[in-house]
């Protein structure tokens, strides 16, 4: 399904729009075994699962996959949430580095547990030219992934858990059973690395001014508020820097760095002070991806390629200034489309302006699995600094409102093309008429 708002750019154009100690193993000091890369790209469609294609999925469309999970696996039941959902710890290999994987603490932020469960099939694959790899994989690793952390508010499609907290602030006073867990996990694993899985907003543009959105979004989390750049927080970032260079060729500068102030409440920069190399994903938007199916892809090949940078030290040729060079990325860099030099009517007057709508959805019951998409006004004047999914040049076109352009109210207003014909009406933001 095509986004909302390309439908209504289709409508306006008729045409096309353009620190601490740890215990750990690190890899081997022989030359490292080379990615084999279009072996895994080729790979991936493979094992994607197919009983999760939307966002909105829940525990219980989870729970007979990991019961098909083969012999090479371990599940158990690590702890219960809140609301006594049971949290799940899945485990894989033999090796000795522990890496330990966490998705969904936040439960509206599932791209990650949909990549990890294509994972855990692409780990038991059969390929004869990926063999060696997934015996290297098996041979120097311990995978520990956490799946759905917060069960609770994916039950909901909310960020917080049951009790109203946010997961990702409950580090140091563990309040909730599901902090407490990923906490618990980290110290029996005394975990060499650490990936923390999430996602973003859509409208993150990577870098501003703004040309593309950020597909994706990095960071070696920072752990003490000088942002001090220790020897694991550079392993961290030198890790980084290497599965950036296998999503450039995907994601061509879609790829954003988050700021690194210290946040003293978070896990990402906790696990970093407590001696775990952490490695922060998260998923953002690119355009016709609104259930984030492609983000998806990229998560598991920058898993997978990460991971084979952890078991052969390939990681270590990265040089710290390549994670460095990754631009910033920026919260509201992008909108949804941005409609050039249209003519704006209002009280009998008539202002040439840009245009810019985005997305916001509303999850409806009584199950949370479905939504209802609004586009609402996001920004007005001159928007050329900024990227949208869709720009459209309306020179010469105008719109006729109902009401006002109030920032962040539904749009209601009616487009006429050049011809003055009528070509579309949103009403309350959504697509009434061609």
């Amino acid at each position: 399904m095509l986004r909302f708002l390309f439908l209504v750019c289709y409508a306006l154009s008729g045409l096309q729009c353009g620190a601490g100690s740890s215990s750990d193993t690190l890899a081997p000091a022989a030359a490292p075994d080379p990615f084999p890369e279009a072996a895994v790209r080729a790979s991936l469609d493979s094992y994607r699962t197919q009983t999760i294609t939307t966002r909105r999925f829940k525990q219980s469309d989870l729970e007979p996959l990991l019961r098909a999970l083969p012999e090479g696996f371990t599940v158990d039941t690590a702890g219960r949430s809140v609301e006594d959902r049971p949290l799940w710890r899945v485990s894989w290999g033999g090796g000795g580095t522990q890496v330990l994987l966490w998705s969904q603490m936040h439960g509206d932020e599932p791209t990650a547990t949909a990549a990890l469960f294509d994972l855990f099939n692409w780990l038991e694959g059969t390929e004869p030219e990926l063999d060696s790899l997934r015996t290297l994989l098996r041979e120097e690793l311990h995978l520990t992934f956490l799946p759905m952390l917060n069960p609770d508010g994916a039950a909901r499609y909310q960020r917080r858990n049951a009790l109203g907290i946010d997961l990702n602030r409950d580090a140091l006073h563990l309040t909730s059973p599901e902090a407490r867990l990923l906490k618990e996990e980290r110290d029996r694993l005394d975990a060499a690395w650490g990936f923390n899985l999430h996602d973003q907003g859509i409208y993150y543009s990577a870098g501003f001014p703004a040309e593309r959105g950020c597909a994706l979004s990095i960071l070696a989390p920072a752990y003490d508020w000088e942002k001090t750049m220790g020897p694991k927080r550079e392993d961290a970032a030198q890790l980084i820097a290497l599965m950036n260079h296998y999503w450039q060729d995907s994601l061509p500068a879609q790829v954003g760095r988050y700021n690194d102030d210290f946040e003293p409440r978070a896990f990402g920069d906790n696990l970093q002070k407590w001696g775990t190399r952490t490695i922060l994903i998260e998923s953002g938007g690119l355009a016709s991806d609104p259930e984030k199916q492609r983000i998806r892809r990229q998560n598991l090949l920058g898993i997978i390629a990460g991971l084979h940078g952890i078991a052969t030290g390939a990681y270590e040729s990265y040089p710290l200034a390549d994670y460095w060079q990754i631009p910033e990325n920026q919260s509201n860099g992008m909108h949804e489309v941005i409609l050039e030099n249209v003519a704006v009517e209002r009280d009998g007057q008539t202002y040439v302006m840009d245009v810019g709508l985005r997305i916001r959805e509303r999850t409806t019951g009584p199950d949370y699995r479905e939504f209802t998409p609004t586009a609402y006004v996001s920004d007005l004047g001159d928007l050329h600094t900024f990227g949208a999914f869709y720009r459209y040049d309306a020179a010469g076109q105008r719109m006729e409102l109902d009401g006002t352009l109030d920032i962040g109210a539904p749009a209601n207003f009616k487009f006429f093309g050049l011809d003055g014909a009528l070509l579309t009406t949103v009403i309350d933001g959504r697509l009434s008429k061609r």
